[in-house]
């Protein structure tokens, strides 16, 4: 049985995400930046999520970047590999710290306020599911590690939440310094993209989290397939970025920051492409949390292109829209069309 979730409110994240209104053009700079070195990665052969070998044909371009469908799973693929070198560039402790500059909060107040808004309800999400599937599971007495935890929100909120055998990892240095220090133990230490594949076989843990991780590694599939290899991980809780609505907001704006489909974001899964994989490595889905940004980032690409009109007409829309926006975010989420999915998988 499969435990269905829909929606979520919008207005803490909007709260959080105000320099992606007040910044575009930084944000722009930055995609630009990343997108000059993802062009010049070697072409994509096959599918990141299959390893089916792709047919001549290019779906779309967005962004100058050719990408493609897989015609076996169904996942969206950019049509450039995300090699050592690009992931080195983007997400390694020595190039990634300004890439982790985004994620860090100015003082502890900001970052429980963080913690609190945006991941005490992935927690407890997490924590709900593994209750209602046995009755005699206890989920307060399993082991949790938050792998690719970046400053450790999630542990901080698991901890919160009550758990006590919760443990993160990074590959930035600088993020888990960061974290420990917020947090006031240390609960997170570093791993090398290097180590990855070894540690995710060997690591002794209940359950394993990736949130926003799995789309970033060189190797997903290797990653899910050392999760199915190791008899010590028994859940697996994810949250991946989707082939959604926003993606098709980015294709018709160019002058708007892409967040959905960018940068980092070279693949994103569809339904299908989770199913095959979930089928291909023995997961079974019992939780599903449907819910985006979608609507968010509609008004954020009306609200900064009205920047170059009049104030009064900017804030008539505001005024019109946000009170709109989780409805209407609702009802693509239903749909199975939002920007984010967040799974409860277990081993079969």
């Amino acid at each position: 049985m499969t435990i269905k979730r829909y929606g979520k409110d919008n207005s803490s994240l909007l709260s959080h995400k105000t320099s992606f209104f007040e910044d575009n053009q930084m944000h722009i700079n930055k995609q630009k930046e990343m997108r000059e070195v993802y062009l010049k990665q070697p072409r994509r052969e096959k599918c990141k999520n299959c390893n089916t070998k792709f047919k001549d044909k290019v779906d779309f371009i967005k962004d100058s970047i050719e990408y493609i469908i897989c015609e076996q799973c169904c996942h969206l693929n950019g049509a450039y590999e995300d090699t050592e070198s690009f992931c080195e560039q983007i997400y390694t402790i020595e190039s990634g710290a300004k890439y982790a500059e985004n994620y860090k909060e100015d003082d502890l107040f900001n970052y429980n306020q963080r913690t609190t808004d945006i991941y005490i309800p992935k927690a407890e999400f997490l924590l709900n599911i593994l209750s209602s599937i046995d009755l005699k599971l206890d989920p307060y007495g399993l082991r949790y590690l938050d792998f690719g935890g970046g400053v450790g929100f999630f542990v901080s909120a698991m901890k919160k939440m009550g758990v006590s055998n919760i443990k993160g990892t990074d590959v930035s240095y600088s993020q888990v310094e960061y974290g420990n220090n917020m947090i006031g133990e240390k609960l997170l230490s570093t791993h090398t993209l290097e180590e990855t594949i070894n540690f995710i076989e060997r690591v002794n843990t209940d359950v394993i989290s990736m949130i926003g991780v799995l789309e970033h590694l060189k190797t997903p599939r290797d990653v899910l397939k050392g999760i199915k290899n190791n008899k010590n991980i028994k859940y697996i809780y994810i949250s991946l970025p989707l082939f959604s609505l926003s993606v098709f907001l980015e294709i018709i704006s160019t002058e708007v920051f892409h967040r959905q489909l960018s940068g980092g974001h070279t693949h994103l899964y569809t339904e299908e492409s989770i199913k095959y994989f979930c089928k291909e490595f023995g997961f079974e889905i019992i939780g599903e949390w449907w819910f985006g940004t979608d609507v968010v980032d509609l008004f954020r690409h009306i609200s900064v292109t009205l920047e170059s009109e009049s104030n009064s007409s900017r804030e008539l829309f505001k005024h019109k829209f946000l009170p709109l926006i989780n409805a209407l975010q609702l009802e693509v989420d239903k749909k199975h069309f939002s920007s984010e999915l967040h799974l409860v998988l277990k081993k079969n």
